[in-house]
């Protein structure tokens, strides 16, 4: 087929959605599902070329039109991607999720300019909030939760770092990893949820839900780290959701970086000075941080500024409990200064630091260290800092 227009892409993903979703109704899937991921790229201002950065491995580009690009491995065409705007862009795989996994994390691998859209549980509750309100209690909803105690692992101090070098965003260990997954009524689902958070923080580690379709049965299941399965029978359905989600993410991270970007005025009058404007971001825990779980986390996380968390700096040990990090984000190579002890966490952003670091930040520490840690954002909570955001943008459309 020739994919010499955007129409013609979108036809031939809402047709073959159709199909997979016919399949997955008997019973027999084929195919393999439709399969997006959304990347996230440095700030609204910046010019993100898509045909010169997804060329890599044994992947090559056509272009389709000046923000569509087709992706071919080798002859075969795996897939198509689409710049939503300057800071967004969304490659949609109809090829296998280990295939298409594999080289997402090549791509973030090899290009700084890219990181995932990363879904906090604090970010899916508003996501979930938003969903309640929206379907029927009787819509069948899919959500799974998921903590992984890596850093919990004693052996783990002693364990060579070169046995995971190869290892994708996910640092895997069978003995270390609780998940549930739940698929229940939406009305059931929101009262076990409430029910069960008080004496099982697991439940905060949001790690998947499925956004119901607007046009029928089947939804989008969104992932923590920006991937989205289509499991309805519309691309289109598909596509909006994707967008109406990077929308209210592009809001919230912008606001971030307005909030918390350290920056200095000088001024002048009878005693000339600086005046300092930006808020820290801190990460407050529910309990202090095991001696252990402290002590792996900083020496696997920040010496070569390993996945998930992307920051490059070396520790600096004030005490036993207190480390400095001047470190270095991966994604874009900016600046961010870090003061870490076992019961917090104090994040400050220099100017032109992506939010999209805080994100990373929330989202990694839920799954890998506390679910239930409370974020504030200079004097706000995170979720009300996203609330907000959102409720005030709304207002303003």
């Amino acid at each position: 087929m020739r994919f010499n227009n955007r129409d013609k892409v979108y036809t031939y993903l809402e047709e073959y959605s159709s199909d997979i979703k016919s399949q997955i109704n008997k019973g027999r899937t084929i195919n393999t599902l439709l399969k997006s991921y959304i990347f996230e790229t440095s700030t609204q201002d910046s010019k993100l070329d898509i045909d010169q950065i997804f060329d890599i491995k044994d992947y090559s580009t056509n272009i389709v039109d000046e923000g569509m690009l087709r992706l071919l491995r080798g002859q075969e065409t795996v897939g198509f991607v689409e710049k939503i705007n300057n800071r967004f862009s969304v490659m949609h795989s109809i090829d296998s999720a280990q295939r298409s996994d594999s080289y997402t994390n090549a791509l973030l691998k090899q290009t700084p300019l890219l990181d995932s859209l990363w879904i906090s549980g604090k970010m899916f509750d508003l996501f979930w909030e938003r969903i309640q309100k929206e379907h029927t209690p009787h819509r069948y909803i899919k959500m799974k939760f998921e903590f992984n105690g890596f850093f919990d692992n004693r052996s783990s101090k002693t364990r060579s770092l070169k046995d995971l070098e190869n290892t994708t965003e996910e640092i895997y260990d069978d003995e270390s990893i609780t998940s549930i997954t739940l698929v229940e009524e939406l009305a059931d689902l929101g009262r076990k949820i409430e029910g069960v958070r008080s004496f099982f923080s697991a439940f905060y580690a949001v790690g998947l839900l499925r956004f119901p379709s607007y046009v029928g049965k089947g939804g989008h299941d969104f992932y923590r780290n920006g991937k989205v399965t289509n499991r309805s029978e519309s691309f289109l359905d598909h596509r909006i959701q994707i967008k109406r989600t990077i929308e209210k993410y592009q809001i919230i991270t912008e606001s971030i970086e307005s909030k918390t970007w350290l920056n200095f005025d000088v001024y002048k009058d009878s005693n000339e000075g600086v005046k300092f404007h930006g808020s820290p971001v801190v990460f407050k825990f529910s309990r202090p941080l095991k001696d252990h779980v402290f002590i792996n986390f900083v020496n696997f996380t920040f010496p070569t500024g390993k996945e998930p968390f992307r920051i490059l700096g070396k520790p600096i040990w004030i005490n036993d409990n207190k480390v400095h990090i001047y470190g270095t984000d991966i994604h874009l190579w900016q600046k961010v200064l870090l003061d870490l002890s076992k019961e917090e966490f104090i994040a400050i952003l220099p100017r032109g630091t992506c939010g999209n670091t805080i994100h990373r930040l929330v989202t990694n520490i839920q799954r890998y260290l506390d679910p239930e840690v409370q974020v504030n954002i200079g004097d706000q909570s995170y979720e009300a800092f996203m609330r907000g955001t959102i409720e005030g943008s709304a207002k303003d459309e």
